[in-house]
């Protein structure tokens, strides 16, 4: 067994250039990993528009549009009525990641769960033409084994991101032919990277960081994902994925900290202008994970009557931290300006 195990590690040792961009991936999941200890709004942003991001980077990656304001005013468990098409692809994501990050950490992924993530990424229910996936694809898809058993890579001695970029390598050559496959393993391995001690949301943006990673492979990222699938060509992948992980982990750890800055100066702000600062300061935590927000969530969700949710939603109104997004007098909604701006610059510039 000893044996056995020396010679696993020895089969993927990693060369120069690979451990250097394994140690620079590590130092910046290591900075996201600080935010999440130290910020306590962290993981509702996290699950909230840094979620909605990564639905609207595989949205970009398919050609397609959506107003970030659109998905964020779902909230982080979006349940629309009749959206068309973007909306339900960002949901099906969105859904998807709620799913994957459901089941218990002391149990494996199933090929139950990985069949539900790779068949609700479109989110069926909501299309007009629902499409049934064979009962093999949702409850046991090829690959979907694969998932479950990562973290005896672990047990090897292999770092914990070279087993998720083999793991995500060995979906891709062994997962089931279908145009899913790649989005469904990036999703997988957020629910996966708990399980391997790494923080999940350093995976949110990995489409967009592989897309720049591989921007030197022939083909880019699709012409190394074929090269995956019918050659393994693990060290060329490993070395792209162990880059892309690393900015990744940055994207979302600037854009954390961005985040962060914003909460300090706007509690400033509010704390010098408002006498009585101590719902509105709730309700601009509450805007971290929740941009957009109605009366009736804010009311919900500080535990005040809609009156005062009314009163506080003025004041920061007032105070040009809130815009209203939708100009009717019933279901009014409001965005959290500051963050959508500055989370979506182009949108300022519009």
């Amino acid at each position: 067994m000893a044996q056995s195990k020396a010679g696993l590690a020895e089969r993927f040792s990693l060369d120069p250039h690979t451990a250097d961009a394994l140690a620079q991936a590590e130092r910046w999941l290591g900075r996201l990993a600080m935010l999440e200890a130290l910020w306590p709004q962290w993981a509702g942003f996290a699950r909230g528009p840094l979620a909605a991001m990564a639905a609207l980077d595989q949205l970009q990656a398919r050609g397609l549009d959506l107003e970030p304001v659109e998905l964020l005013a779902l909230g982080p468990e979006p349940r629309p009525t009749r959206p068309g098409k973007p909306l339900r692809l960002a949901v099906g994501h969105v859904a998807s990641l709620r799913l994957a990050e459901s089941a218990p950490l002391d149990q494996a992924l199933s090929p139950a769960l990985v069949g539900a993530v790779l068949c609700g990424l479109e989110a069926p229910q909501l299309s007009r033409a629902q499409r049934q996936d064979p009962w093999e694809l949702q409850n046991q898809p090829a690959g979907g084994a694969l998932w479950g058993q990562a973290r005896r890579w672990l047990a090897v001695g292999l770092p914990a991101l070279v087993v998720a970029g083999l793991t995500l390598a060995s979906w891709e050559r062994e997962g089931p032919d279908d145009p899913r496959r790649s989005a469904a393993g990036q999703v997988l391995l957020y629910g996966l990277a708990p399980r391997l001690g790494l923080p999940a949301a350093a995976f949110l943006r990995l489409r967009p960081a592989l897309e720049l990673a591989s921007a030197q492979q022939p083909g880019g990222c699709q012409g190394l994902l074929h090269l995956v699938r019918r050659s393994g060509a693990w060290r060329t992948w490993l070395l792209v994925f162990l880059r892309a992980c690393g900015q990744a982990a940055r994207l979302a750890s600037d854009s954390g900290l961005a985040a962060y800055q914003l909460q300090v100066e706007n509690a400033d702000l509010v704390r010098t202008w408002v006498r009585a600062p101590r719902h509105p300061l709730r309700l601009l935590d509450l805007l971290v994970s929740l941009p957009v927000i109605d009366l009736p969530t804010v009311a919900q969700q500080l535990g005040v009557t809609q009156r005062t949710a009314g009163l506080l939603v003025s004041k920061l109104l007032e105070m040009g931290l809130l815009v209203e997004v939708t100009g009717q007098r019933r279901g009014r909604r409001f965005a959290y300006s500051p963050l959508i701006n500055l989370l979506w610059p182009p949108l300022a510039e519009a």
